[in-house]
């Protein structure tokens, strides 16, 4: 409907926001109503009909370049094999997955979504603050709703899809930093390591966050935050309308999918801009630009926030950083300062191997200071490091996104493009540098392999992040002073990481296992709560088997595991929990029990193989189902 640059491959980063601020425009009216999922679905299909007959009449664009359209090709192709692991590792769900898949399956399922807390897991709690529009899940459940599959099968087998989209936004955010074709594709190829085959743990055994692109913390990072990246530096460099508003379709959806990214990105887009003027000793047109692009990237969150605003202060785990500085220090991946605390060095670096290597690539970017890209690597990772290394600001962001969410900010430093810079660099040596690149990576994988657990065990290597800032901003100033242009991308960069990734993904796919599609509830327990429990019923359990309950099931539940609900004044969740623990473990009698289960407007009781319960008082229920350890009753009135 807007137009577009001829043959231009910012049409996807583009095409892909845009169409996320349909679907947000299709929920509302939704929302707005009272209706089912399917208002969304033809709020959709009109809008895309009326944009296919505008298009219709509009001239016929060029094709892309030819460079273009083969590396893009080749991007397809190599997520080819990506995206059959990743299908074939799926599952289970577990964590952040169950609790997205609750929501997605609420959307999907009910026939009257008259609020936003009707997906909820509570019915009388309140919204979260990170996820009260819930866009995303609200794609996974149009997906579902459109291919007639169970919500689980899309939150599972989604992501294989999703890579080949992962990789080519990468492309086209490489592209545009880079400024070649080469650099894109050198971008993917380090991009799939770092994020994928790099990361082994007792959690992921199979590609890594490529496994939970079907959730919002994934769809963030991976996709929406390179579209963004990539239509902001395409304003800054060349202008336009058209991406203009791309750039504020893509800040809104990042900020409606998943709030605390969006300043992360804004963080790294602001230090890039900062970096560019050290590095030319001036300013350009382009920094002007890049100002307005900065501002249509943070308006729609500052919007947002505003209406966030009232939830975030019910939040009971905001505010009181300080106050848990100390109790925080015990595992390593922080440093404590008096009533301050940091990020540590050594959380920073453990990572894995690509990580490592991107933490010690950054300084060399003073060697192309011309280049559009050095900026970029090295303003966007100091700025990064400065938040998370210095106790004061550090601890401010934690205050106002909790910690949980604070420490992700790691994830946001430019290491891919660090290292895709570093294979450029490389490439005057050719067939040398391809021989070191493959040393260096196996030499990483070995000594590096990295660590994911939440609290940092093995030893890391703190004297990279070191390495990184002082030597990042003794390359600012060596770069405003030399102002180096570096070579120009060419092949070899592709084939040096290549080389370079060739370790860690071999390591990584060494690694992977089929996964199991259910977890501690059993494929007969779910058909259950499915067969006799109602839409938008009450189901009272132990926190863990509500929680699944609510995945698989659209039901509301009493409790659920701390820290998979938002810790807010309506929620209650300590409350809920403390009830759940005296129903079946305390000292109550029957009526006490039967008071409870009333109170939290309960009608179904579902006991677990772990709980007991007096034989006295589940006499007094209907049992409809028992297996596999549990049992199923209705709670009478």
């Amino acid at each position: 409907m807007l137009g577009w640059p001829a043959g231009s491959v910012l049409s996807l980063p583009s095409s892909f926001v845009l169409s996320l601020t349909v679907v947000a425009g299709g929920l509302a009216l939704t929302f707005a109503i009272g209706g089912s999922i399917l208002v969304a679905v033809g709020f959709v299909l009109a809008v895309s009909l009326v944009s296919a007959a505008i298009g219709v009449k509009k001239p016929a664009h060029a094709r892309l370049e030819r460079l273009d359209r083969r590396a893009l090709t080749g991007s397809l192709v190599g997520a080819i094999p990506v995206a059959a692991v990743t299908w074939w590792a799926a599952g289970p769900l577990f964590g952040d997955g169950l609790f997205h898949l609750a929501r997605a399956r609420k959307l999907a399922e009910f026939d009257a979504l008259s609020a936003l807390t009707t997906v909820d897991e509570f019915k009388d709690g309140g919204l979260h603050p990170g996820y009260a529009f819930p866009l995303w899940q609200g794609v996974d459940a149009l997906i579902a709703r459109l291919a007639g599959v169970d919500v689980t099968a899309v939150l599972l087998y989604l992501p294989a899809i999703l890579v080949p989209l992962a990789f080519l936004l990468a492309y086209v955010a490489g592209k545009t930093v880079f400024g070649s074709w080469s650099g894109g594709v050198a971008l993917v190829v380090i991009q799939a390591a770092l994020v994928g085959f790099s990361r082994r743990d007792h959690f992921f055994e199979g590609t890594g966050l490529f496994e939970t692109l079907s959730q919002p913390q994934a769809a963030s990072r991976l996709l929406l935050a390179p579209a963004l990246l990539a239509l902001a530096v395409a304003f800054a460099v060349n202008g336009g309308r058209v991406l203009l508003v791309s750039v504020a379709a893509a800040g809104f959806a990042l900020a409606v999918v998943h709030p605390t990214y969006a300043p992360y990105v804004a963080l790294v887009f602001g230090g890039f801009l900062v970096a560019r003027a050290v590095l030319i000793r001036g300013w350009e047109p382009l920094l002007t630009r890049g100002t307005v692009a900065l501002g249509a990237l943070l308006v729609p969150f500052g919007l947002l926030l505003v209406l966030l605003l009232p939830i975030v202060e019910g939040t009971q785990g905001l505010g009181r950083s300080a106050d848990r500085a100390a109790r925080l220090g015990h595992n390593n991946g922080f440093t404590v300062l008096g009533d301050w605390f940091g990020y540590s060095p050594s959380a920073i670096a453990r990572e894995g191997p690509v990580v490592v290597a991107g933490l010690l690539a950054i300084p060399f970017a003073a060697f192309a200071a011309r280049r559009l890209w050095a900026a970029f690597v090295l303003g966007g990772s100091l700025a990064v490091l400065v938040v998370l290394l210095t106790p004061p600001l550090f601890t401010a962001l934690s205050d106002v996104v909790s910690v949980s969410q604070s420490r992700r900010l790691a994830s946001f430093i430019p290491l891919g493009f660090a290292v895709a810079g570093a294979c450029i660099l490389l490439s005057r040596f050719r067939m040398l540098a391809g021989g070191f690149a493959f040393a260096a990576g196996l030499v990483l994988v070995i000594v590096y392999p990295g660590e994911f657990t939440r609290t940092v065990e093995a030893a890391a290597p703190a004297w990279a992040v070191v390495f990184a800032v002082v030597g990042g901003f003794v390359a600012l100033a060596a770069g405003a002073l030399l102002r180096g242009g570096g070579p120009t991308p060419t092949a070899w960069a592709v084939a040096i990481a290549l080389a370079f990734t060739a370790p860690v993904a071999v390591a990584g796919l060494n690694a992977v296992q089929s996964g199991e599609t259910v977890g501690g509830l059993t494929p007969a327990v779910i058909a259950a709560l499915r067969e006799h429990v109602g839409p938008g019923e009450v189901v009272f359990s132990d926190p863990e088997t509500a929680y699944e309950a609510a995945a698989y099931a659209p039901v509301y539940i009493n409790a659920a595991p701390r820290g998979n609900v938002a810790d807010t004044k309506r929620n209650r969740p300590r409350a809920r929990l403390q009830d759940a623990r005296r129903f079946f473990h305390g000292p109550m009698t029957n009526a006490s029990r039967a008071a409870m289960l009333d109170r939290y407007g309960a009608d179904w009781l579902v006991v677990g193989p772990t709980e007991t319960l007096p034989t006295s008082f589940l006499g007094t229920l209907p049992r409809v189902f028992s297996e596999d350890g549990f049992a199923l009753y209705r709670v009478p009135g």
